[in-house]
């Protein structure tokens, strides 16, 4: 993918009273030209706590970098307190299976601090470094 290549982000949220579940869809035009290609591999849901970004670092990634973060639910919180969260990053690569370019999980990791999500705090913000330090890291021992 370019910064040519055209997009639609798709998202649609299920009902429910003090959660749902929102379903995200990254749409490309496809070979044919009169269909769209989902554009991430993998099936793509976020809590309505969770939160998502798309990111522009070419030191990582020539298109810009999908990161998603999920709360996980410890034992001993409520459904509304801190909770850490499941980071995860990815970025575009070649496939072989299927063949095509696709957005691919490059790293994962959950966060040692507990965010508040109802506070309005932007926890991808505060992990911004972690994450590109991570994707950094992992880029360089692929090489």
């Amino acid at each position: 993918m370019t910064k040519d290549t055209s997009g639609l982000l798709f998202s649609a949220a299920s009902g429910g009273v003090s959660g749902w579940e929102i379903r995200l869809a990254l749409l490309r035009p496809g070979s044919a030209g009169d269909e769209l290609d989902e554009f991430l591999l993998s099936n793509q849901t976020i809590s309505n706590q969770g939160r998502y970004a798309f990111w522009s670092d070419a030191s990582i990634s020539a298109a810009k970098i999908f990161v998603k973060a999920e709360f996980i639910w410890g034992s001993d919180e409520a459904h509304y307190s801190e909770h850490r969260y499941l980071i995860s990053a990815y970025v575009v690569k070649s496939s072989v299976v299927p063949y095509g370019t696709f957005y691919q999980l490059e790293d994962q990791f959950m966060t040692a601090r507990k965010y508040d999500s109802q506070s309005g705090a932007d926890l991808l913000a505060l992990e911004r470094s972690e994450i590109l330090t991570r994707l950094k890291r992992v880029k360089a021992a692929v090489k």
